[in-house]
């Protein structure tokens, strides 16, 4: 019954976004050009149907209102489903003949407000309705994997709560095969699905998202085929990337040239005796070698001082070894103790995206002595440019060891997409701002 309640909610909460979404894009209109619109025009544009219906619908058909997605899939299929909704609106008024009736910029703006509070108001009612237990769904995970069991638990978004003793029966239970044979998998399967609703188990290949992967189906041997692809390879992806990549970069400059001025005076004035930017040779897209460009956030000439401090304190050397940094660096200076709390001694690496040598999203720049200790992912991670940001840097940033880094950048390049690009991109800001793992 709670299972009900919790999607009859969340359809009569999107249909009040959608009105809620028209009444701000006409606002806006005729805040911006009050002439071209009549006052009373809002009464049309709230009863033109097509508005709610095509986007519900397809929201519907997106599964949104019927499986537990996780926030940032379910925001993806979201978008996708606006994008689609607003073109096929569009298409609608156009063969109807009733699309001067109306204003574009109004049903644009309608459509751009649907993305963006939908997502955000899901997330909000869902936390909401679960902890008044209208959002919780009991479930059985047949794992020992703390991280997994932890997050299917932890993440209220899914709504997925272990089943309590009160309980007798759950109709949802996920598995992880990689304890099973072949066989076994299968037996538990067959066991499980003759009396559950649903059996979600995780795919026995790790590193790939197979949610963007075509699935078809060899119908005399009853065999799934799962297409992989790597998307950057594809010419017309890489040419997407670099595009995005130096629209978003000019457009940083724009808005970081007070911060770099503030940033240069202040780098000038106590450390006078430092150059502002610090380049360094780093390993590039096919293993060419380019200079990568910092606010200098260390004494020059500085290996005296950090040979001392190491004699000191033997345990740093361990501590490189495993994540190749310090815990703490004396050769850090005050100002850039700062800088890199808030990663703002990457800035300058802004312009190295312009000179086509990094992208804003990607794998670490590699020292150039580090690129031996890529342990056989060499290859892939230097098919593509390095980024100023990447799941390294969303995923704990110096909390990581050597290693996960170097397997969270070969998923992502494996996985890419614009989506990811994008949802990597809003995860910086948050981690920046928080300052995760920040050294």
């Amino acid at each position: 019954m709670r299972e009900f309640i919790s999607r009859v909610i969340f359809v009569i909460v999107d249909t009040l976004i959608i009105a809620l979404s028209i009444y701000l894009a006409y606002k806006i209109k005729v805040f911006v050009d009050s002439s071209s619109i009549k006052p009373i025009a809002i009464e049309e544009y709230l009863k033109l149907y097509t508005l709610y219906i095509i986007p519900i619908t397809l929201f519907f058909y997106e599964g949104i209102y019927r499986y537990r997605y996780d926030f940032w899939h379910e925001s993806r299929l979201i978008f996708k489903g606006v994008i689609f909704s607003m073109l096929l609106t569009f298409a609608y008024l156009a063969v109807t003949k009733s699309i001067d009736s109306y204003s574009r910029i109004i049903i644009a703006l309608t459509f751009l407000f649907i993305a963006i509070l939908i997502p955000i108001i899901k997330l909000i009612l869902k936390n909401l309705l679960f902890k008044f237990k209208v959002w919780q769904k009991e479930v059985e995970v047949f794992d020992n994997d703390p991280f997994l069991i932890s997050e299917i638990y932890g993440n209220h978004y899914l709504g997925y709560v272990k089943r309590s003793e009160n309980c007798s029966f759950v109709d949802t239970i996920f598995i992880n095969p990689k304890k099973f044979s072949k066989d076994g998998i299968n037996r538990k399967i067959i066991d499980e699905i003759k009396v559950k609703k649903e059996v979600i188990f995780i795919p026995i290949i790790d590193g790939y998202d197979l949610t963007h992967c075509e699935i078809y189906q060899i119908f005399n041997t009853r065999t799934n085929l799962i297409v992989l692809e790597n998307r950057l390879k594809s010419i017309p992806n890489r040419v997407l990337k670099i595009f995005s990549d130096t629209i978003l970069a000019l457009l940083l400059i724009v808005i970081f040239i007070p911060l770099i001025i503030i940033i240069s005076v202040l780098i000038k004035i106590f450390e006078s005796n430092s150059s502002i930017i610090f380049k360094q040779k780093r390993v590039g897209e096919s293993g060419r070698e380019f200079y990568c460009y910092k606010f200098r956030t260390m004494v020059e000439d500085g290996e005296e001082l950090l040979n001392s401090y190491l004699k000191e304190h033997p345990e740093e050397i361990e501590y490189f070894k495993r994540y190749h940094k310090y815990k703490r660096d004396p050769r850090v200076t005050k100002v850039g103790r700062w800088l890199r709390a808030f990663s703002l001694d990457e800035i300058p690496q802004i312009f190295n995206v312009l000179r086509l040598e990094m992208s804003i999203i990607g794998p670490r720049p590699y020292l150039v002595e580090e690129r031996d200790m890529l342990k056989g992912y060499e290859d892939l991670i230097l098919s593509v440019k390095p980024g100023i940001t990447g799941l390294w840097q969303v995923n704990g940033r110096s909390n990581l060891t050597f290693d996960e880094r170097v397997e969270l950048e070969s998923w992502y390049i494996k996985n890419w997409t614009l989506w990811l690009d994008f949802v990597i991109l809003l995860k910086t800001i948050k981690s920046v701002i928080g300052r995760v793992g920040a050294k």
